[in-house]
């Protein structure tokens, strides 16, 4: 038998070994982000304390700290992750060759699935000023652009004539005012899925500001000859 070790038995290459440490601590990060989320759900950020997260997932609250500092930086997470959807949901548009009512729906959906999905719905999303100064800043600067993106989303429907007139500031917070409080009034223990959800939001979204279709034009009917 050779003394030379397999491929299975090999040691992983260096370059290796840190990617898959590195991987594993996002892993447990994220974890550690899930059951938070899933705290400050079921009793709201200001009675969950780092003891309590530490409790459901089995760790001391040292090992927990390796990963986030503080309750602010595991709710300034939870923001960032949030937001992440509603940036992926911007690029899925601006890829979509459609008109501006279709990017626009394309967005919204992808940001309503990182909502139901990514942090099991989490209200505290709704929470800005629990942030530390400096992250409230960030989450605050970050919505703004995010905000202006939607806007023009909707300038670009009016303009190519999928949306119909109105004021693009104003449909714009309403959109996003439909999508951003789902995580304060959904449970899962309601009638509807989040894809029903999704569904009925989208057809809500498109009746409320798609362009109203133009009316056929009726042909005149010829007078009998006397």
């Amino acid at each position: 038998m050779s003394d030379t070790p397999s491929a299975a038995t090999r040691a992983p290459a260096p370059g290796r070994a840190a990617f898959d440490r590195d991987e594993q601590r996002r892993r447990k990060r994220e974890a550690v982000l899930r059951v938070a989320a899933s705290a400050f759900n079921r009793r709201g950020f200001a009675n969950t304390s780092m003891d309590d997260v530490a409790s459901v997932l089995g760790v001391s609250k040292p090992t927990l700290y390796q990963y986030f500092k503080s309750k602010q930086e595991l709710l300034y997470a939870c923001h960032q992750v949030a937001m992440d959807n509603g940036e992926a949901g911007l690029a899925l548009a601006a890829a979509h060759d459609g008109t501006g009512l279709e990017k626009l729906i394309i967005y919204l959906r992808r940001y309503m699935e990182g909502i139901f999905g990514d942090l099991g719905n989490c209200p505290v999303l709704t929470d800005v000023d629990s942030l530390a100064p400096e992250d409230r800043a960030n989450v605050v600067a970050r919505r703004k652009r995010i905000s202006a993106a939607t806007k023009e989303l909707i300038a670009l429907g009016v303009a190519d004539g999928s949306i119909g007139p109105c004021d693009p500031k104003l449909a714009s917070l309403f959109a996003l005012g439909v999508v951003n409080w789902i995580p304060a009034w959904y449970r899962d223990s309601g009638p509807n899925t989040p894809e029903e959800i999704m569904e009925s939001f989208a057809a809500l979204l498109i009746s409320g500001l798609a362009a109203p279709a133009s009316p056929k034009p009726t042909r005149k009917r010829s007078k009998p000859q006397a």
